[in-house]
């Protein structure tokens, strides 16, 4: 028997740098499958290096969509970086804004958590890898033993 988990992929935005410095603030804008595992990488909390524009940097989640697909996801994803450079910004604040209204305090709760709890979310890291491994082994040795 074959396991199928079909995971939703998430377009995200990130506030990079200092609270201090405001809109200032640098925006990220990517896309995963893999929500924590990214914003991990990003905070440098895993093995695997985030994008260099927020290597060593404060980073704060402020904006998700989901889609079902991947091809839909990089398109919206696509569509927020290559915008017009004038209004790219302003139109990622906009967004950023209202999904603040709606949804902000989710995020403000996970922004705490990430920020509190960086040893722990290493060590769960580690503990999905291994489980993970273990899985796809488990299924392996499983479908060898049906043919």
């Amino acid at each position: 028997m074959y396991w199928m988990i079909i995971l939703p992929f998430w377009v995200y935005m990130l506030l990079v740098g200092d609270k201090s410095h405001g809109l200032n603030r640098k925006i990220y804008t990517g896309y995963t499958h893999r929500l924590m595992s990214r914003i991990t990488q990003h905070s440098g909390l895993s093995h695997t290096k985030g994008a260099r524009i927020t290597r060593r940097q404060p980073i704060e989640l402020v904006y998700l969509e989901k889609f079902p697909s991947q091809k839909l996801a990089m398109k919206r994803e696509w569509q927020l970086k290559h915008e017009s450079p004038h209004n790219q910004k302003t139109t990622k604040l906009k967004l950023i804004d209202e999904f603040n209204n709606n949804y902000g305090h989710f995020l403000s709760e996970l922004n705490i958590k990430l920020s509190e709890h960086f040893e722990f979310l290493d060590h769960m890291i580690k503990v999905m890898k291994s489980t993970e491994k273990a899985l796809i082994t488990e299924m392996k040795k499983e479908s060898l033993k049906m043919k």
